[in-house]
């Protein structure tokens, strides 16, 4: 499982980027919750900037 994580963890925002969709296109073409749409997105986006190397541990907000 390490290895696993090690080797494709880099690219599990995909993963969360593919929930947020389906609940942006509830939120704006349908009667979607707002409070999702945002929190998806803000995982997906924070996914995004740790599997990428743009946001580093000592500017982490949840790593102590």
């Amino acid at each position: 499982m390490k290895n696993f994580l090690a080797k494709y963890g880099k690219h599990f925002w995909i993963v969360s980027l593919f929930v947020t969709i389906p609940s942006l296109y509830d939120f704006f073409l349908k009667d979607g919750d707002l409070f999702i749409a945002l929190m998806l997105s803000g995982c997906s986006y924070y996914f995004f900037l740790k599997g990428t190397g743009r946001l580093l541990d000592k500017d982490d907000p949840f790593v102590e």
